[in-house]
C-alpha cells in the first residue's frame, strides 16, 4: 500500500495553517509531535538559527519554498541545515536533512540514511532566478519501511529506504548554516513535522 502524503490530514491541516498564519510559530498541537512553522517570506542569512526542535523522529517532512534572487560563483551556498549535533558534517546526525545550492544552480541534498552521515543527491533540476520553488525532504513509514524521499515542485527525484532510521534531539535548524555562504534568496512556508515514536 503506497503512502500519499499529499492527501493526510497533516499535510492539508499545513497548508490550512499557512493561509492564516502571518508570523512563525511553533506547531498547532494538532500535529503529531513538535514542529514548526514559518509562513512569511523571510532571507537566508549565515548562521540564522531559526528553531531548536525537542526532536525529529524516525518519520518528518521538511518543506518549503525557495526564491534564489541571484546566484554566486561560490560551489556551494546554504539554504537550510537541519542539524543534531551542531556540526557541519560528516558524522551520523550532523545533516538530518541539509540543502545547498551549486554553482551549476543545481540542489544538493544531504541527510543521514542508512548509517551513512553525509549521504547526498545532486539533482538534476536547474533552478531559475527569482522563481520560487517547493521542495519536500521527507522520511516516512510506508508497509513496515522507512522511505526517505526527495521532491522538488511535488515531482520526486529520490527515493530510498533507510534501514537505520533514528530519533534525532535537540535538532537545531538554520537557515542559513554557519559553514557556508549563504544564498542570495528567500524561504517561504517553512515547515517541519514530526511524529512521536
Amino acid at each position: 500500500m503506497e503512502f500519499n502524503m499529499k492527501s493526510s490530514p497533516i499535510y492539508m491541516l499545513f497548508f490550512f495553517l499557512l493561509s492564516v498564519m502571518s508570523q512563525e510559530t511553533p506547531a498547532a498541537a494538532s500535529l503529531p509531535g513538535p514542529g514548526f512553522v514559518k509562513a512569511k517570506p523571510f532571507a537566508l542569512t549565515k548562521n540564522n538559527l531559526v528553531t531548536e526542535l525537542p526532536f525529529l523522529g524516525k518519520e518528518y517532512q521538511l518543506t518549503f519554498e525557495l526564491k534564489v534572487t541571484k546566484f554566486g560563483a561560490v560551489d556551494t551556498r546554504s539554504v537550510i541545515h537541519l542539524s543534531a549535533t551542531g556540526a557541519d558534517c560528516c558524522n551520523v546526525g550532523d545533516r538530518v536533512p541539509a540543502v545547498w545550492i551549486t554553482k551549476d544552480k543545481k540542489f544538493h541534498i544531504a541527510a543521514t540514511v542508512n548509517g551513512i552521515g553525509n549521504y547526498y543527491q545532486d539533482v538534476p533540476t536547474v533552478l531559475e532566478e527569482n522563481k520560487w520553488i517547493l521542495v519536500e525532504i521527507s522520511q516516512t513509514l510506508v508497509d513496515g519501511k522507512y522511505i526517505y524521499e526527495i521532491l522538488v515542485n511535488e515531482e520526486s527525484v529520490h527515493k530510498i529506504e533507510n534501514t537505520t532510521p533514528q530519533v534525532w534531539g535537540p535538532v537545531k535548524v538554520f537557515a542559513a548554516d554557519d559553514w557556508y555562504p549563504s544564498v542570495e534568496g528567500q524561504i517561504k512556508n517553512l515547515m517541519i513535522e514530526t511524529k512521536n515514536e
